[in-house]
């Protein structure tokens, strides 16, 4: 905002001074003023000077504001704590890929508990019987096993800026800095656990052991030879094929397609792919590399990779790359349609610490959050991660 407000002044005085050369100063000896352009130049150097006073304003405006928050007015905190969610809420949804793309939101009121129930279905065996009607008895026992997620505080480090400037009075722009460098840094921090958390989610799948920590309890007639052992996914070509050796290629949804075909319909619905596959930002161009632009004919999938490598159609999907900064090179993360665990969060509880020294011309600041993810076990198939690289050396 600041920048835009200094190009607008800049553009201005520029066209005040070139008006002025082209029309003439007024009152300058044999200067003559063209006709109908006489006095423009007086237009933009009001523009100027009612730009300057209305950035006065805003700020005498928002320093009144500071004082009375500082006062505890609580009509002001209520104002001024406003347009500051405005800035951590669009942090929030700038900087973070893993949180949204694996975890559903969920906002919990302050008295709320979050708990998962594990429970599973005992097969009921069927037989034909003979004229007496008579049949086996099984006594119907529901195995059930609770697990109550609590909630964690998350806090920034204290922030430390001068109160005001002697000169300009009220310091709006530090309040403000700081304000912005803690929201960015708390969903941060929120995202790198999240990622943390998909990480430890992925390998094999637990299908021994007590039956209520299993991924899944399949029915008999289910080949579980048919199922995927692990959300790992490790392609058997690499640094092989022309043009493909170690790069993301479109092995790698052919891959992502399998593993989700494999489930068939097992949880009630299709596991699909959404098309988003987090990608390396090192490997984001790598397509590119397998289709080459020699010859008269394309197929049409080569086609659309030539024209756009980070959105295309294939396999009855559109895929998107989103290159990402945070992944090592030589794997990729797809996001599928069933999330991988919820992020339960209590926004009543979230809170900005404020303490004033006047006397030292100091404010400290700082933010916590009340959160928690969680993933239960079977919710695991929802994740995967594609290792397309030899040069990979994990999360």
């Amino acid at each position: 905002m600041r920048k835009n407000t200094l190009s607008l002044r800049l553009a201005l005085q520029m066209m005040q001074a070139r008006s002025a050369l082209l029309c003439g100063k007024p009152g300058a000896p044999g200067v003559a003023s063209p006709g109908g352009l006489s006095g423009l130049d007086a237009v933009f150097e009001q523009a100027v000077k009612d730009l300057d006073m209305e950035q006065q304003e805003s700020r005498v405006k928002m320093g009144k504001l500071m004082e009375r928050a500082r006062n505890r007015d609580a009509e002001a905190i209520t104002e001024l704590n406003a347009l500051r969610s405005t800035t951590i809420d669009l942090y929030v949804r700038a900087t973070s890929n893993f949180a949204t793309s694996f975890f559903e939101e969920v906002t919990l009121q302050p008295n709320e508990q979050a708990v998962y129930i594990h429970t599973f279905r005992n097969q009921v065996n069927v037989r034909y019987i003979g004229q007496d009607g008579d049949a086996r008895q099984v006594k119907a026992v529901k195995a059930q096993k609770q697990v109550f997620v609590d909630m964690r505080e998350l806090t920034t480090d204290d922030v430390v800026y001068p109160i005001r400037d002697i000169n300009l009075g009220t310091d709006v722009n530090a309040a403000a800095q700081a304000t912005v460098d803690l929201s960015y840094d708390l969903a941060n921090k929120v995202d790198v656990d999240a990622k943390t958390l998909v990480d430890a989610s992925i390998g094999s799948f637990v299908t021994t052991g007590a039956k209520l920590n299993r991924t899944w309890i399949p029915n008999d007639r289910i080949i579980t030879g048919n199922l995927p052992t692990t959300n790992l996914i490790t392609l058997s070509d690499n640094g092989t094929g022309a043009n493909q050796s170690n790069k993301f290629r479109l092995n790698v949804i052919r891959a992502i397609m399998q593993y989700c075909n494999t489930w068939g319909n097992i949880f009630g619905g299709p596991l699909k792919p959404t098309g988003t596959i987090l990608v390396p930002a090192i490997d984001a161009t790598d397509l590119a590399f397998e289709i080459l632009p020699t010859g008269n004919t394309f197929n049409a999938v080569a086609q659309a990779v030539l024209q756009d490598y980070m959105q295309f159609d294939y396999m009855g999907y559109r895929w998107t790359m989103v290159p990402d900064v945070t992944i090592a090179q030589g794997a990729c993360y797809p996001v599928l349609n069933r999330k991988l665990g919820d992020h339960y969060t209590k926004p009543s509880m979230d809170e900005e610490f404020v303490e004033t020294d006047r006397r030292k011309n100091i404010e400290t600041r700082a933010q916590m959050k009340v959160h928690n993810f969680a993933v239960p076990e079977p919710w695991r198939v929802g994740a995967m991660r594609v290792v397309y690289s030899s040069v990979y050396a994990g999360p």
